[in-house]
């Protein structure tokens, strides 16, 4: 039996599964299943492609979305088990048998894009402006995006089955060190065990010596760890600069804007445009200073609470998100509700149970689930309502588009639910009452658009020199690492913010830069476009709603700046960013006036 380890509000809320698979033994069954209908696939249509017509190829992608959507139910829930049971041995070998049968299924469909995207375009484009094929018509597009980049079947397939004995190996390491690093802290309460994430947790503790006292313990525990780290990142830099040179990518960043479908111009400007804002830090680190009582910040006091928010239950958080979306659309406050209706939220903290949250948006023909670790704090309101934006997101895309078609790149995920997230802030802002509490809500809510906007800028800038540095032949060692992050960080915080050596380490537990390269930078185009919307909407309220649900229904249909173009998103405009700024700096100018 779980062992609850928060208030009883939230104790019990557990989602059900059971309407995605029956069990572990039916997953099995169903995703050998899926197995044999790639091979069918492979077999039907292997070498067809290019002879194809309008209503052949229409029917081929009806089936191939059939499987494609079969997989991802069978992924999703073997994954969602393992979430909140992360010991469990079923759990465990059920994710690892799903996972080796993806790689399979994946290698049967692999030639069918390989084939379309050799096609000569005068015949591509007759084929993906037929009527009948309409509904993927950006899906087979879009795919067209890598034929400079993409080498022979066997071998892509060889590249696919050297991932989990190379690349992922080096991944496993780095997750394996981190993960298990435990150092003793006394956090008050006596000396216990700390994890990474247990002494990040208190820079946000109201105490300044224990934030002061937790900073220090983290780089010391990680100092002895840092030449591992740093091996692992330069290993996996070298093998990914060695595999743009045989896909021919001129730039590292490419494959991850290609990935966005974000051209590289934009966001060079929106990254230059993010670092003409670091002024805007400065002057709330100067205020924040100030409100403490402080002459200037200290590393640790970044993130030091302003206020005090007060408790809120799970039903209150509950209601709270259905009124601030149902004030924005009944039909998002309607999708909102069904999450907790049905059982597809997971919100009990307990052991054996992985930390953060998600939704999964699972497949086209199943509703999203969302899991989250509530802890009756008002940051946890926040999280809730960010996590359903990505479900409003999923649900209706799913609604109007394909299996093939309904999801979107980063760069635009992430823009429901930060949207969810404004919406709730607003509602809260609204009604509480409570000063304290409305300082809080205030600072977070600034810190957090900081935090993502000016942050993630610095990491990417951060990959991008090291990528430059291991590029001209020279290790990654972690002096080296350290010089760039220190340089990077000293941008952002200028002279508002002291940073103590031990900052020098920064780098060396942060797994975007492992698992994914240029991860950051779609956070903060996500963000600022965000906040770009959001003041369209408070500027033209219920007339901006069906367009706003219009963007969310259209899914990945289409490119981010088609998608964005008609809510006034322009790309291509220079000051396409100055929206968010503004919308950042009136959030300052909320907080400096108390």
């Amino acid at each position: 039996m779980s062992t609850t380890i928060t208030g009883p509000e939230a104790e019990g809320v557990h989602w059900d599964l059971s309407t995605l698979v029956s069990d572990a033994e039916t997953a099995r069954a169903r995703i050998e299943t899926a197995l044999q209908q790639t091979r069918a696939f492979e077999e039907r249509y292997r070498g067809t492609v290019a002879d194809l017509d309008g209503p052949s190829l229409a029917a081929a992608l009806a089936e191939l979305a059939i499987i494609d959507n079969e997989l991802s139910r069978l992924s999703s829930y073997a994954h969602l088990r393992e979430s909140t049971a992360v010991t469990d041995e079923e759990n465990r070998d059920l994710v690892a048998v799903t996972d080796q049968k993806m790689i399979e299924a994946m290698n049967a469909l692999r030639f069918f894009e390989l084939e379309w995207i050799a096609l000569d375009e005068p015949t591509a484009r007759s084929l993906y402006d037929a009527p009948e094929v309409a509904g993927d018509r950006h899906y087979l597009v879009s795919a067209r995006r890598y034929a400079p980049h993409t080498l022979s079947e066997p071998e892509e397939r060889m590249l696919a089955e050297r991932g989990p004995a190379a690349v992922s190996a080096w991944q496993t390491l780095f997750g394996q060190v981190t993960s298990t690093l435990e150092v003793p802290f006394d956090a008050g309460d006596g000396e216990e065990p700390h994890t990474i994430d247990r002494l990040l947790s208190h820079v946000r503790s109201p105490e300044r010596n224990l934030r002061r006292r937790s900073l220090e313990t983290l780089y010391t525990a990680l100092e002895p760890h840092t030449p591992t780290l740093a091996h692992s990142y330069d290993t996996l830099v070298g093998d990914r600069l060695a595999m743009d040179r045989l896909r021919n990518y001129a730039d590292p960043m490419d494959p991850t804007h290609l990935r966005n479908e974000l051209p590289g111009d934009v966001v060079d400007r929106m990254m230059e445009a993010v670092e003409g804002q670091y002024g805007l830090a400065h002057r709330w680190f100067a205020a924040k200073a100030k409100m403490m009582g402080l002459d200037r910040l200290e590393l640790y006091d970044q993130y030091a609470p302003l206020g005090a928010p007060r408790e809120v239950l799970y039903p209150e958080a509950r209601g709270l998100i259905d009124a601030s979306f149902r004030r924005f659309s009944e039909e998002i406050a309607d999708i909102a509700a069904g999450f907790f209706e049905e059982g597809r939220i997971d919100a009990e903290p307990r052991v054996g149970k992985r930390g953060g949250a998600f939704c999964s948006s699972v497949a086209q023909d199943a509703s999203p689930f969302v899991l989250m670790n509530y802890t009756d704090r008002m940051d946890d309101v926040m999280t809730l309502a960010h996590e359903l934006g990505h479900g409003m997101h999923f649900t209706l895309a799913a609604g109007r588009q394909s299996a093939l078609s309904f999801h979107t790149g980063l760069a635009l995920a992430e823009v429901p639910s930060t949207f969810a997230e404004l919406l709730a802030f607003d509602l809260l802002m609204g009604h509480e009452k409570d000063a304290d509490t409305r300082a809080a809500l205030i600072a977070e809510r600034v810190e957090g658009s900081f935090a993502t906007v000016f942050r993630q800028t610095v990491l990417a800038r951060y990959e991008q020199r090291a990528y430059a540095l291991r590029a001209e032949g020279t290790t990654l060692n972690a002096d080296r690492l350290a010089e760039i992050w220190i340089t990077e960080n000293a941008k952002y915080y200028g002279d508002s913010v002291r940073v103590p050596e031990g900052y020098r380490y920064g780098w060396s537990y942060i797994p975007h830069f492992i698992s994914t390269r240029f991860y950051t930078y779609a956070y903060v185009f996500a963000h600022l476009t965000t906040l770009a919307l959001y003041a369209q909407y408070r500027e033209q309220g219920e007339d901006f709603t069906p367009r706003y649900i219009d963007f969310l229904a259209a899914g990945g249909s289409a490119a981010p700046a088609d998608l964005l173009r008609p809510l006034g998103v322009d790309l291509d405009d220079p000051d396409v960013w100055e929206p968010g700024f503004a919308e950042m700096e009136r959030m300052i100018e909320r907080a400096e006036a108390g």
